[in-house]
């Protein structure tokens, strides 16, 4: 393996691909911890802990949990692709879409990925308020004239971090090394593991007392 890898390095293309996909994973995970404004992410710390929101939160490599600009990470992405799919098998013409004309199909992913942020954004705004993780200017309660305002500024930066990831993970295919995707998803988990080993360990040593 360690061959394969050293040849693959050796290959001047391959080496590439390989700066050029952690470079753009290097600046997925600074868009990771970029917060987004009016938003006290303290607030939420270890709400989502026997969640499936906890899930969710692995998979965003803690994005979700922090309510950074990329919270919601590739899900808007996976699940319009996964609609998309199953669409062009239930209509014919769709299909026949889909194997004529990627680049339009591309295309109706996207829209299709930045209306499910869009969604998606919204319904977790609404969890953020609910748990009180939002600054007192975005709070109907001390500010009832604009708090709208705020929320759709919050609403429109997790969007954008959903389409930016989307971006991302459309660049990593095209002079990457792999499936963008993946690879972002693969970055999310292993950027999770230190938090996932110190809750094993905090909750063996708190069993063991």
């Amino acid at each position: 393996m360690l061959q394969t890898l050293k040849n693959a390095w050796n290959t001047k293309d391959i080496r590439g691909k390989i700066l050029f996909t952690l470079f753009i994973l290097l600046i997925y995970r600074l868009g990771s911890v970029i917060p987004v404004p009016f938003v006290n992410a303290n607030a939420i710390a270890g709400a989502f802990d026997g969640t499936i929101l906890q899930y969710m939160d692995t998979l965003s490599g803690g994005a979700l949990s922090q309510a950074s600009l990329f919270a919601l990470g590739v899900q808007p992405y996976i699940n319009a692709s996964i609609i998309i799919q199953l669409l062009a098998v239930v209509f014919p013409k769709l299909g026949e879409m889909a194997k004529d004309d990627k680049e339009k199909m591309n295309f109706i992913t996207r829209i299709l990925t930045v209306a499910l942020a869009i969604v998606t954004g919204w319904g977790y705004y609404a969890i953020l308020s609910t748990n009180g993780a939002l600054t007192n200017a975005a709070t109907k309660s001390d500010n009832p004239g604009l708090y709208w305002f705020y929320g759709i500024v919050i609403v429109a930066c997790f969007v954008a971090g959903a389409s930016l990831v989307m971006w991302i993970a459309e660049r990593i295919n095209e002079h990457g090394i792999g499936n963008g995707i993946s690879i972002i998803l693969f970055a999310n988990i292993i950027a999770r593991l230190p938090y996932t080993f110190t809750n094993f360990y905090n909750m063996i040593i708190t069993n063991a007392t």
